[in-house]
C-alpha cells in the first residue's frame, strides 16, 4: 500500500512552516534565501543528467527551471527544493504520489512525472495557456468553464476521500486538450478552497481567486508587502535553519488542525539548529546539537543578527557578517558537528559574495618549466611564479581513452562571482555507488593528472562518482592561480555542496595532492558530508617555498610577503595541520625522498603510508608514464571500499 500523499511534519517543522506559511512577507525571505541555479548548470535526477535552462516558476517548496536531458534532447519541467532538509524532501515525495492519485481522475490530468527522487522532479513539460492567462485576458470559453466546474467535483471528492487538497490556483491550471494540473504538491493549509470544493461552481470559484488576480499575475517571488504590520515580524522565537544558513520565526504553538499534514515526531528532522528566544537572546540548541552552543561566541554574534534577517524588504542589502574568513575556521573546530557546517558554509558563501573584502587575486605570472628554475638567480622568473596554474601538458591519449570509457562529463560549479574564481569537475560514474569521490591535483595539474589514479581505482572495483577538481582564481589577464588554500577551501566546498546538492552524491572521500592537499584539509575538518580523506605528499608551510625561492635569490622575505599581499594572497606565514574529528578515515601517502616537504615541512596523520617515488606520484601530470606506486593504489582501494 502507498504511503500517504500527505506530508509527515515533526512539531518542529511545524513550528518554522507555520510561521512562513501565514506570512507573504515571509514567504518572500524564504525565496531570497534559495540559490537559484543559472542557466547551463547541470543536474542529476536518477540516471538521467539535465541541463538547467530559466525558471518558469516558484512556490513555497521549491523552484521549477525548464530544462534539457543530455542524453535524449527532451524538454522537461523540472523542480528543485529549496533546501536539502527533510521537510523540502518529504514535500516531494508526497508531489509525486499525488500526482499518482490525480491519474485516476478524468476531468483534470496531472503533468506526467518523468523522474523522480530526493533531489526533484522531472516532468513533462506543457506550453498551453494557463488559467490564470485566460482569467486575466477575460476570455475564457464556456467548454473549458465548464471542465473546471468537473474537475472542482473531482478534487473535491479526492479531498473528502484521502485529505488531499490540491493547489488549484489558476496559475497552476493549464489547457491542452482538458485541464492540467502543473503541479501536484497539495496544500498545507485548510483553506476557502474546501468551500468552493463542497459546492463546486465557477462563479464561486472565480471570486475565490480574484483577490489573487487583482494585482496581475501570482508568484511567491512577487508577492508585495503587506500594507500593515505582520504579527511574525515581531516574533520571540526564531529558529536557524541549516541549509538555508538563514534565521526564520519559529512559532511555539502552530493550529495542528489547520494543516493537512500528519504530525509524527518519529520523522527525519534536521531543518533547525538551534533556536534563540529574541527577549533574551537565550540560545536553545535544537534536539541533538551539543549544549556547547550556547556558549559559543561565533553562535552568539550571529543569533544577534536573527531578528532582522528573515524580515528585510526585497533589494535592501543585508548588513555585512561580522566574522572574517578565518574567524570561523579557527572557532568552528571546537563546536558541534550539527552547527560547524552550517556556519561555515555560511562564512564561506558570503565570503565569495560580489561586493565583499576577499579579493581575487591580480598577481601576474610566468609560466615556468621546473620548480627549481624560480630558485635561479639568474632567470627572469619570479619566486612568486610558483603561484601559477596553468596546466602542464601530461598523457592526454590516457586521459581520453578514460574519460570516453567512463562517460565523463565536463561540469563547471555555478559560482557567486564571476571575476576569476573557478571550479570545474570531471565527473565519471563507476558501479552503483552514489558516494562522491573528489580528487584534488596540485600544482598546474589538471584532470588528466589523476585520469590514471581513476582508472587504477575503477579496475579495482571501487564504485562511486568520480569528480577530478580543477580549481582556483584567475586574475585579470585570465591566468590561474593557485592560492595556498584560501580559495581552494572555498571552491572545493562549494564543489561537494554541489555535487550533493545537484548530482545526488551520498557521502564523499576528498583524495588530494601536494598543493591540493591545503584546501582538502580545511575543508575535510568540517564539511558534514566527507568521511574520508587520503592527502599524497601534505605540506606544512605552503607560504617557505617562495621565501625560500627569494632567498636563495637575495630577496628578503618581508618583500616576498609585501608582493603577496599587494596581489590579494595569503600574505602572512601559516601552519596546516591534518584534521582530527570522530568519524573523518585519514591516509597519509608520502614520498621516501622529498624535496617540497624538506623545505615546507611535511605532514602525517591517520594511517601513514611511505612509497618510493615522486612528490604526489599519484596525481602528477606524469602519472601515467611513470606509473603510480602499487601500494599507494592498495591503501587507497582498502580506504575507499571500507566506507
Amino acid at each position: 500500500m502507498d504511503a500517504p500523499a500527505r506530508p509527515r511534519l515533526t512539531s518542529r517543522q511545524l513550528g518554522l512552516v507555520s510561521a512562513i506559511t501565514r506570512s507573504p512577507r515571509l514567504k518572500r525571505a524564504l525565496v531570497e534565501a534559495t540559490e537559484v541555479l543559472p542557466p547551463g548548470a547541470v543536474v542529476r535526477l536518477g540516471r538521467r543528467f539535465l541541463e538547467v535552462g530559466g525558471v518558469l516558476g516558484s512556490g513555497l517548496v521549491g523552484v521549477v527551471y525548464e530544462a534539457r536531458c543530455l542524453e535524449t534532447g527532451a524538454r522537461l519541467a523540472y523542480k528543485r527544493p529549496r533546501a536539502g532538509v527533510a521537510f523540502f524532501r518529504e514535500a516531494l515525495r508526497v508531489e509525486a504520489l499525488a500526482a499518482r492519485r490525480v491519474a485516476a481522475l478524468r476531468a483534470i490530468r496531472p503533468a506526467a512525472v518523468v523522474e523522480a527522487d530526493a533531489l526533484g522532479i522531472a516532468k513533462e513539460l506543457r506550453e498551453g495557456p494557463t488559467l490564470q492567462a485566460e482569467l486575466l485576458a477575460g476570455e475564457v470559453d464556456p467548454g473549458r468553464r465548464a471542465a473546471l466546474v468537473e474537475a472542482l467535483g473531482e478534487a473535491g471528492e479526492l479531498f473528502r476521500r484521502e485529505g488531499i487538497l490540491l493547489d488549484l490556483s489558476p496559475k497552476n491550471l493549464c489547457w491542452d486538450g482538458g485541464w492540467v494540473l502543473l503541479d501536484t504538491g497539495p496544500k498545507l493549509h485548510r483553506s476557502e478552497l474546501v468551500h468552493v470544493l463542497a459546492q463546486p461552481g465557477w462563479s464561486a470559484y472565480v471570486a475565490h481567486v480574484r483577490r489573487k488576480l487583482a494585482a496581475g499575475p501570482s508568484a511567491p517571488s512577487a508577492v508585495a508587502l503587506p500594507a500593515g504590520p505582520e504579527p511574525q515580524a515581531a516574533a520571540r522565537r526564531w529558529a536557524f535553519v541549516r541549509d538555508l544558513w538563514r534565521w526564520f520565526p519559529f512559532d511555539p504553538a502552530p493550529d495542528v488542525a489547520s494543516f493537512l499534514g500528519i504530525v509524527d515526531d518519529d520523522q527525519a528532522d534536521d531543518e533547525a539548529v538551534f533556536l534563540i528566544d529574541g527577549a533574551d537572546g537565550r540560545v536553545e540548541p535544537a534536539p541533538g546539537a551539543d549544549v556547547r552552543l550556547a556558549g559559543s561566541a561565533l553562535v552568539r554574534r550571529c543569533a544577534e543578527e536573527a531578528p532582522d534577517r528573515p524580515v528585510r524588504p526585497s533589494g535592501e542589502a543585508p548588513p555585512p557578517l561580522s566574522l572574517p574568513l578565518a574567524g570561523p575556521v579557527v572557532e568552528l573546530s571546537s563546536l558541534s558537528r550539527e552547527v560547524a557546517p552550517a556556519f561555515a558554509g555560511r562564512a564561506l558563501k558570503i565570503a565569495v559574495a560580489p561586493g565583499e573584502p576577499l579579493a581575487a587575486p591580480t598577481l601576474p605570472v610566468e609560466r615556468y618549466g621546473h620548480w627549481r628554475d624560480l630558485a635561479d638567480a639568474d632567470s627572469a622568473l619570479r619566486p612568486t611564479d610558483i603561484f601559477a596554474h596553468e596546466v602542464l601538458e601530461g598523457s592526454r591519449a590516457l586521459a581520453e581513452r578514460v574519460f570516453r570509457a567512463r562517460g565523463a562529463r565536463r561540469i563547471d560549479v555555478p559560482l557567486p562571482r564571476s571575476d576569476g574564481p573557478f571550479a570545474e569537475l570531471t565527473c565519471m560514474q563507476v558501479g552503483e555507488s552514489r558516494r562522491a569521490i573528489v580528487l584534488v591535483p596540485g600544482f598546474r595539474a589538471g584532470p588528466d593528472a589523476a585520469a590514471a589514479l581513476v582508472s587504477a581505482l575503477a579496475e579495482r572495483g571501487v564504485a562511486g562518482l568520480y569528480a577530478i577538481a580543477y580549481l582556483g582564481v584567475r586574475n585579470p589577464g585570465g591566468q590561474p592561480l593557485v592560492t595556498s588554500g584560501r580559495w581552494e577551501a572555498i571552491l572545493l566546498w562549494s564543489a561537494i555542496d554541489y555535487l550533493c546538492a545537484c548530482l545526488g552524491a551520498a557521502g564523499a572521500a576528498v583524495l588530494g595532492a601536494s598543493h591540493g592537499n591545503f584546501g582538502a584539509m580545511i575543508v575535510a575538518g568540517l564539511h558534514p558530508a566527507v568521511d574520508c580523506l587520503a592527502l599524497d605528499s601534505p605540506l606544512e608551510r605552503p607560504l617557505d617555498l617562495p621565501v625560500r625561492f627569494g632567498a636563495l635569490r637575495g630577496v628578503p622575505a618581508p618583500s616576498i610577503y609585501a608582493e603577496l599581499a599587494a596581489h590579494h594572497l595569503p600574505s602572512e606565514p601559516v601552519s596546516f595541520r591534518i584534521p582530527e574529528r570522530p568519524g573523518l578515515r585519514v591516509l597519509t601517502l608520502r614520498p621516501r625522498q622529498d624535496s617540497f616537504a624538506r623545505i615546507c615541512g611535511g605532514l602525517e596523520g591517520g594511517e601513514v603510508v611511505v612509497y618510493d617515488g615522486q612528490h604526489a606520484a599519484t596525481m602528477r601530470h606524469d602519472s601515467a608514464e611513470r606509473g603510480i606506486p602499487a601500494v599507494c593504489v592498495e591503501r587507497l582501494s582498502a580506504l575507499l571500499e571500507a566506507g
